[in-house]
């Protein structure tokens, strides 16, 4: 039987292939909005998983979603091409590796998490037989797979189990439950005027929205929600009454049914301001992934597992939302954090701990040797 020394061996023995795989993948630059860029990377890791994963399938044209598989199989693994770093980025924050720690855009988020996964595909077919499943790669999760969200649908179908590559929390916890995700816009029409001749013939659409925010805030915090206001735009110049303003706010909640509060709240919203006009709408939802009883059968068989092996896979809940969530709602169990751990997500000193990263292959190898009897 293979054991955890064995993998670490040969994660030691191939530690410059793997950094100079990942190097690979930092510094193709994929953030979401350049599709050609991120569907370029895409067809870039179809060169790499072809010989381990010879079935390709893409849905989508301009937004579009990746699966490499092999038989039929009962479990799929997720991850995402895109970033949130701007092209360019690179230059502020070059790949290199400091004090045990791998810098880069979107080293962390996610492409570490890819990085491991094949690694240890690659791995495990050195060492052993390897059942089928799949790996889907989105190429919009950071704006909320809202265009993407019925072509994984349809790539996931059949499958039981999905087991997330985003990263690890800290101490390299497994995410059984995330937070639901909104990004909402908020929209005012006021009426533009000079500030000083005749304000009284204008309708200030920034004081409105801030009026809204106001009462959103409130709204959200006595729902038990998080409230952050990401993008606020309004105004020309300081002599002018605003006529238009807009603001983006993202919204972070535990229970199922907030999204369907909001929806009611959004639609008994009324402008403070009168004359003004003001529109509420939905940028992206994520649901909340809620751990349910197949689950936690499949985590209770892990933690056994790894136990065995000297692992000790814990869990948590985590504040952020991924496309694991879609997959929970949609009846399969869902584990997500199988990626290396690191600090400063869609920040510029993103950076994935090496220690981890080498960890994570082990353990994912050690998965893959045994989905069939841990995801039967």
């Amino acid at each position: 039987m293979v054991q955890r020394e064995d993998i670490g061996k040969l994660v030691e023995e191939n530690q410059e292939e793997i950094l100079d795989f990942l190097r690979e993948l930092v510094e193709s630059e994929s953030p979401t909005e350049e599709r050609e860029a991120v569907h370029s990377l895409g067809e870039k890791l179809w060169d790499y998983f072809s010989p381990f994963l010879p079935e390709k399938k893409v849905l989508g044209d301009e937004y579009r979603v990746f699966r490499f598989s092999k038989g039929k199989g009962k479990s799929v693994f997720l991850g995402h091409l895109d970033t949130v770093h701007p092209i360019g980025s690179l230059k502020r924050n070059p790949f290199r590796i400091e004090d045990g720690k791998i810098f880069g855009p979107g080293a962390l988020d996610m492409k570490g998490g890819i990085a491991a996964f094949y690694f240890a595909l690659k791995f495990s077919q050195n060492l052993g037989e390897v059942p089928g499943l799949a790996l889907l790669l989105n190429t919009e999760e950071e704006r909320g797979s809202a265009h993407t969200l019925d072509h994984m649908r349809r790539l996931g179908r059949g499958y039981k189990y999905c087991f997330g590559l985003e990263p690890a929390s800290s101490g390299g916890k497994l995410k059984t439950s995330r937070k639901g995700v909104i990004s909402l816009k908020i929209e005012v029409k006021g009426r533009r005027a000079h500030a000083g001749l005749a304000p009284q013939k204008g309708i200030n659409a920034i004081d409105e929205l801030i009026n809204q925010l106001h009462q959103l805030r409130e709204w959200v915090k006595l729902n038990e929600g998080s409230f952050n206001i990401g993008i606020i735009r309004g105004g020309e110049k300081p002599n002018v009454i605003p006529g238009e303003a807009f603001a983006v706010v993202d919204i972070r909640f535990d229970e199922e049914g907030f999204a369907e509060k909001l929806r009611k709240y959004m639609s008994e919203v009324t402008p403070v301001l009168k004359g003004s006009l003001v529109s509420l709408s939905f940028n992206s939802y994520v649901p909340p992934l809620q751990p349910n009883l197949a689950q936690r059968k499949l985590y209770s068989r892990l933690k056994k597992f790894f136990s065995s092996h000297g692992i000790e896979l814990e869990e948590t809940s985590s504040p952020g939302g991924a496309d694991s969530s879609w997959f929970a709602r949609w009846g399969l169990a869902s584990t997500d954090g199988w990626g290396p751990e690191g600090e400063g997500a869609h920040s510029e000193r993103e950076f994935v701990y090496l220690a981890s990263l080498k960890e994570r292959i082990v353990i994912l190898t050690l998965l893959l040797l045994h989905l069939k009897s841990l995801a039967p």
